[in-house]
């Protein structure tokens, strides 16, 4: 499942149904199932080589059994309620009857816990358990995986009555090994002898070939099944590992010559693989689900962490550049009153100097229209700057002039030059002085200085702007957050958005300066390069401020 984000992105969501199998992930199962008769082979080479008996073993071997049958039985039936296909209920019945069938089979397996065994046993009850287990197991494993009726697996794979088919599947499958079981004890008379005195030739000669032929068309049916169903689950591939496994336990104990030797013992081993060999795949599974959601979890953080803060990068835009409008607008509408009021006695050169200080202005909005474009598009604020190299006090009168009404006063050393992006710069010193404005006293000094350079370096590397103020100054615990966004001193009586410093900051070091704030003179500095290489730069015949 894809979901698209708010960034333009897309995150991988894991789904809540296993995968459908690879044809890389059906080699490893199928190799494994290879290379079962392989050892079977081997098995028989020494199957009459007599390794005694050891007390411990079988009841250790059915507990064994019993636990991985369960455990696998528990997973599937959960796989199917969290909304697995149909074929997970059937492979899940499959280890139920094994289960339900190893119980009674250990309890009337004569010297287990008693010399006869339990539930009214005969001799004979064993052996028929053990071949009720041993050919229920892979006749149900290889229904599951077996071709299915066209449609059948789809109607089976509907959402509804779920439980009542877990149910009705589980129930029937109890109530058969139940059944076996009454039938093989209480009804022991009805049925066949097939082990006398410890000689069960009968059950090898008269119904072995029957088990493991049913076995081998169950192995067929469910090969035919997996490898013609490109849906097929991974689990479904290792349970043929299971239906191989209990092919050759049920070959090796057939036709081994009597217990406790090296094919006895080694039939018990192949029983022991097909209990767990499912559980071993579901439990891989598992661990690999449980990685990719600790990626996918990593991932999420990592996209909702990003369009966290691509919203407040929005959110911050938004902000600046309404903070930042009012002035340019406030100006326009001033100049747009002066010309609509004044007209023609404003003479044609005022009428000039206004209409360029209305296009600096609008130039000044278009810039914060295209920066909040920039930040629509892209997660990263890229402030576009034209730096050129600028005299002074021309931008200092400029930024005067923005400011009417107040006792601004300039100090500007005679030819000095920044190289600074002018629309900008204006930016950074109607944003110092208007804070001036704000939060200080009248008379507000506005004033420019150079910076000595290297002793190699033709002429000033820097420059310095100051704005001050006769105020009583910023508040000294305020002082270490002045810069950051959204943040105001209390007690001073005004309202802001916080953002007026933080965006001098973020210009400034743009063009490669630095802004601080000196307390003892109630004074913002700002220090800017200056032209590179002055002989560049046309000189002027006079500064307009002194």
């Amino acid at each position: 499942m894809t979901v698209l984000t708010a960034a333009g992105g897309t995150v991988e969501a894991a789904s809540s149904l296993p995968a459908a199998l690879p044809s890389s992930s059906r080699r490893a199962p199928l190799v494994v199932a290879a290379v079962v008769p392989a050892v079977v082979g081997l098995l028989f080479l020494n199957a009459d080589l007599l390794l005694g008996p050891h007390p411990a073993f079988l009841p250790a071997f059915l507990t064994l059994v019993l636990a991985c049958d369960l455990l696998t039985a528990v997973l599937l039936v959960e796989q199917y309620r969290a909304g697995g296909g149909p074929r997970v209920l059937a492979l899940s019945a499959a280890y139920v009857w094994s289960a339900a069938i190893v119980v009674p089979h250990a309890l009337v397996f004569g010297g287990l816990f008693t010399p006869t065994g339990l539930l009214g046993a005969s001799p004979s009850s064993a052996p028929w358990l053990w071949a009720a287990w041993h050919t229920g197991l892979p006749v149900l494993i290889g229904l599951a995986l077996a071709p299915w009726p066209a449609g059948l697996e789809a109607r089976l794979g509907s959402l509804e009555h779920r439980g009542r088919r877990l149910l009705l599947t589980h129930g029937t499958v109890l109530a058969a090994a139940v059944g076996n079981t009454a039938l093989v004890t209480a009804g022991a008379d009805r049925i066949p002898t097939i082990i006398v005195d410890g000689d069960y030739t009968v059950l090898t000669e008269r119904f072995g070939p029957w088990i493991v032929a049913l076995c081998l068309l169950s192995l067929g049916a469910a090969l035919v099944g997996v490898l013609g169903r490109r849906d097929a689950q991974g689990i479904e591939a290792w349970a043929i590992v299971a239906v191989v496994a209990t092919t050759g336990d049920a070959t090796l104990t057939l036709f081994s010559e009597s217990r406790f030797t090296v094919g006895w013992y080694g039939a018990r081993a192949l029983a022991l693989t097909a209990a767990t060999v499912v559980l071993l795949a579901m439990l891989r599974e598992v661990t690999a689900l449980h990685r990719q959601v600790l990626r996918d979890s990593v991932r999420l953080e990592t996209t909702n962490r990003q369009l966290l803060d691509a919203q407040n990068l929005r959110e911050h835009m938004v902000a600046v550049v309404t903070h930042d409008m009012r002035t340019p607008l406030t100006g326009l509408q001033g100049y747009l009153e002066l010309l609509s009021e004044a007209g023609g006695d404003l003479g044609e050169e005022r009428q000039a100097t206004m209409i360029d200080r209305s296009r600096m202005l609008t130039r000044r909005l278009t810039l914060m229209t295209e920066d909040m474009l920039a930040v629509a598009t892209t997660d990263r604020r890229v402030v576009a700057l034209e730096p050129a190299p600028l005299l002074l006090a021309a931008e200092l009168q400029a930024c005067a002039e923005v400011f009417p009404d107040l006792d601004l006063r300039l100090e500007c050393e005679p030819g000095i030059r920044v190289q600074a992006d002018p629309l900008r710069l204006q930016q950074v010193l109607v944003n110092l002085v208007g804070n001036a404005q704000a939060y200080g006293a009248e008379p507000v000094v506005l004033a420019a200085r150079s910076l000595p350079g290297l002793p190699a370096a033709p002429g000033p590397a820097l420059v310095e702007l100051a704005v001050s103020d006769a105020g009583a100054g910023v508040p000294a615990g305020f002082v270490p957050r002045l810069f950051e966004s959204y943040t105001r001193a209390e007690g001073t009586g005004r309202r802001g958005s916080g953002l007026g410093l933080s965006v001098v900051r973020e210009l400034v070091e743009a063009h490669g300066g630095r802004v601080s704030y000196d307390a003892a003179a109630n004074a913002f500095r700002v220090v800017l390069p200056a032209p590179a290489d002055l002989s560049l730069v046309e000189p002027v015949a006079a500064d307009p401020v002194a």
